[in-house]
């Protein structure tokens, strides 16, 4: 019974020994793909611009029907090469945009102006969401921008 005993021992003694170099080796192999997952991140980080908004959403408050409100949405490229806005897409005909065509460099800084006219459509009345997708070559392809507020009827 003794020798029985001493080899149940080094049974799990050795089973232990295997659980434990198998954990080990798992929390390795999940460090080291979650380090290749951040080089890769950062690689492909360092291979583009990146656009940076200061405000993604612009809220007018309350305007009346037939008023127009103009904002700007102001951005720099914080990535490491230069970026250009390829197009700015908006949500309606009665939201126009202006921006500039030129390549925005390391480290500058640009604006994109937006300017809402409530007068555009007859039906433009109450809560209004007008978004405007930005799309470059940047690392974020594409940014959402909101214009948002209320548009009272005249002689609310």
């Amino acid at each position: 019974m003794h020798k029985n005993y001493k080899q149940h021992h080094k049974n799990i003694f050795y089973t232990m020994k295997i659980l434990i170099f198998n954990i080990l080796l798992f929390c390795s192999l999940q460090i080291l793909a979650q380090n290749k997952a951040e080089t890769l991140a950062m690689e492909t980080n360092e291979l583009h611009g990146k656009l940076a908004f200061v405000d993604r959403t612009y809220n007018f408050g309350k305007i009346r029907k037939g008023e127009k409100v103009t904002t700007s949405f102001y951005y720099k490229n914080t990535g490491s090469k230069p970026i250009h806005i390829l197009q700015v897409q908006t949500s309606c005909g009665c939201t126009i945009t202006e921006w500039s065509k030129k390549t925005i460099e390391v480290g500058k800084t640009g604006e994109i102006s937006v300017t809402f006219d409530s007068n555009e459509k007859e039906d433009i009345i109450g809560q209004q969401n007008k978004v405007i997708l930005v799309i470059s070559n940047a690392s974020n392809k594409e940014e959402k921008l909101t214009l948002q507020g209320e548009v009272q009827k005249i002689g609310n």
